[in-house]
């Protein structure tokens, strides 16, 4: 460990000297501001100004400004949506009302870098270091994406410095013993080949310290290491190619289990996530045509610190064994062209992705076991089109698209798994969708869109099989194999003001969403199950707003007030012969809040986030009944200050107020948190 560790911060400092040495220090990246440009609504690029969808743009600056490194803390504090995290490195998010999900093929909201899937069901893998910008798109998107793309999307999109060569290197530190080291280079090395080059080392050495007094929570620290490349070249006129890849390692996470069981069900694991794509893109007369293949593996090891004694009705410690692991793998191939003809646009595209999953169980003496759930494979075909039409001196904008998909579903044969029998399904889908969007003047708009989406089960929802010992109660989680896939339709309509005048954007939608066959739980005694629920419906209200009064009042600096918010009328599902229940740990309130000043010099954020309360199972009592759970308001500052035009200084500040919170019940967040780190950009 301490050789590895060694060598590690041995290549860190030779890559330091190697970034001193090359990059001139007055370069910059020169790529082009994308801030106005979307990618996600159409799958080619836009102007956010022609989208009739609802699509949050999280800008680098607003990533930097902001306490959080993974993909789930940048979404919940700049997009208002709900969230599950747990202590440990494991997060999931949903939009618009439905159910946060952190594992699993088969989601709700649909997760892309650069366009193409993720490969990676935990959001905390995903870390913001090589993050240009992060687009939510809200509301269906099945007609181009296919499935999960029921509540929304989100686009990490990476970093593509083509531009002279540049590069940061940053070191810091703070609360529960935690150090880090990063570095970024990247631009043009030749005249035909740029890069992008990331690693970042993490570690938090001690326990966190929950808020409120609540005292330290044992079995909490964790490290992480990330790097990435991407080269990327200009092959001839039109023509452009890029190679990239990204891996993510956790390294003695330590799980701390719930406070129910105080300190006896303590865990670790080990993450390891890695992936890439090669796309492949030429500019030829009116058209644009895209080839990318991509590939990736998510991996995870499990160990447990404690059994379950019967003699004495409990858990007790042991010595740390391997209980479970598993394996998610995809591969996929995306092909689209775009044809531009006057002002409107056509694209026509297929996609094939296949993802296999793996899982493994073991004895506390070495020996394999079953595990909860099959393995699984999945595979699905899909063809789409797309089109953008402009009328009225372009003030009118129509949108409207259709995409076929073809599934093959299919648990397999698992070694040590005898109470299910290896079934497969196929079935396919249309899903279509509408959108108009109107400039009232240059201002001023209205948009609305109409869209149907679709989920399909997963393999442990129609396969698989578990036990779980609560008291002296034996509960059991059973698959169906008759599950079908969920469907819904979406309608919304806003209207937006934007003007760079006025340094003003706001934006109000009214959405809702009609779900058919929505799959459940269904819990009848100790064995729960899930089935096809009648119905459910999501409707609320979205608001983003952004006003720089330094732009209104012609100031030399940026003053910004911001807001997100996200209030939900409704958000229920129905089971047959029964009334409607709320869906849970979703809030009805979701509001992110704040002021932020720039001047080039001294740079400060101040961040409110406020949930309402949510409703669960308590899953720690016989019978699991159900529980509401209260909200808070959680505040961070981020404060920088630049010198001598490279150096910068920034100090962040998570949970200022020390508030005593948790996104999940029985598992509680850090309280205040502290880190300083410098920074040298060349």
């Amino acid at each position: 460990m301490k050789i590895s560790l060694f060598l590690y911060r041995l290549v860190f400092a030779v890559s330091v000297l190697i970034v001193v040495c090359v990059a001139p220090a007055s370069a910059g990246d020169d790529a082009e501001d994308m801030e106005e440009i979307v990618v996600t609504a159409a799958r080619t690029e836009v102007p956010k100004k022609e989208v009739p969808q609802v699509v949050d743009v999280i800008t680098s600056e607003e990533i930097e400004a902001t306490a959080g490194d993974t993909l789930s803390e940048q979404l919940k504090k700049n997009s208002s949506v709900d969230v599950i995290e747990y202590p440990g490195a494991l997060s999931g998010i949903s939009i618009r009302g439905f159910r946060p999900e952190f594992s699993g093929i088969t989601k709700h909201s649909l997760l892309l870098i650069d366009g193409r899937p993720a490969g990676a069901t935990n959001l905390a893998t995903i870390l913001m270091d090589n993050v240009e910008r992060i687009e939510v798109l809200k509301g269906p998107a099945s007609s181009l994406y296919g499935a999960e793309a029921m509540g929304g999307v989100i686009n990490v999109i990476t970093r593509k410095t083509t531009g002279p060569l540049s590069g940061s290197a940053e070191l810091g530190g703070g609360s529960f013993d935690t150090n880090f080291e990063k570095l970024a280079a990247g631009g043009r090395l030749v005249d035909w080949l740029d890069f992008d080059l990331t690693l970042r080392n993490y570690t938090q050495v001690s326990d966190m310290k929950l808020g409120d007094g609540e005292g330290i929570r044992p079995g909490t620290s964790y490290r992480t290491r990330y790097g990435s490349l991407r080269l990327g070249s200009d092959l001839s006129p039109g023509w452009r190619l890029d190679i990239k890849g990204d891996i993510y390692r956790g390294i003695d996470i330590e799980t701390p289990g719930a406070l129910f069981y105080g300190d006896l069900q303590q865990s670790r694991k080990d993450i390891v996530r890695y992936g890439g794509d090669m796309q492949l893109k030429r500019v030829w007369g009116r058209n644009e045509s895209r080839f990318t293949v991509f590939a990736s593996k998510e991996s995870s090891e499990y160990y447990k610190k404690y059994v379950y004694d019967y003699s004495v009705g409990s858990y007790v410690s042991a010595e740390p064994y391997r209980n479970y692991e598993s394996t998610t793998k995809w591969l996929g191939v995306q092909i689209q062209n775009a044809t531009h003809w006057r002002t409107h646009q056509f694209t026509l595209g297929a996609d094939y992705q296949g993802i296999e999953e793996e899982r493994k169980s073991y004895r506390q003496d070495g020996t394999r076991k079953a595990p909860y759930s099959p393995d699984d494979e999945r595979e699905n075909w899909a063809v789409f089109g797309d089109t953008s039409w402009k009328f009225l001196d372009n003030r009118l904008i129509l949108n409207a698209g259709i995409r076929y998909d073809y599934f093959d579903v299919e648990t397999k044969e698992t070694p040590y798994k005898t109470d299910f029998y290896p079934a497969s399904e196929n079935f396919d889908t249309v899903n279509p969708r509408f959108g108009v969007k109107y400039l009232i003047s240059s201002i001023l708009n209205l948009h609305s869109t109409l869209g149907k989406a679709f989920v399909p089960p997963n393999a442990y929802q129609m396969a698989g099989y578990s036990e779980r010992i609560v008291g002296d109660t034996t509960m059991i989680t059973r698959g169906n194999p008759d599950l079908g896939p969920e469907k819904s339709w979406t309608w919304d309509i806003g209207i937006g003001l934007d003007s760079n005048d006025w340094g003003l954007a706001l934006d109000t939608t009214y959405f809702l969403t009609k779900v058919d066959d929505k799959i459940t739980r269904k819990k009848e005694d100790n064995i729960t199950t899930f089935e096809n629920a009648v119905e459910a419906r999501m409707e609320g209200l979205e608001v983003e707003l952004k006003w720089d009064a330094g732009i209104f009042f012609k100031w030399d600096r940026s003053v910004s007030l911001f807001s997100n918010a996200t209030r939900l009328f409704e958000a229920t599902e129905k089971r047959p012969g029964e009334e409607e229940d709320d869906i849970h740990n979703v809030a009805h309130w979701k509001v992110n809040y704040g002021i932020s000043y720039d001047d080039g010099r001294i740079n400060t954020r101040l961040l409110a986030r406020y949930v309402g309360s949510r409703k669960d199972y308590d899953w720690y009592s016989p019978g699991y009944p159900e529980i509401t759970y209260k909200g808070f308001t959680v505040v961070d500052l981020v404060a920088g200050i630049k010198f001598k035009r490279q150096h910068e200084v920034t100090l962040k500040v998570n949970n200022i107020f020390d508030e005593y919170y948790y996104e999940k019940p029985e598992f509680p967040l850090s309280g205040r948190a502290w880190y300083l780190s410098y920074k040298v950009s060349l």
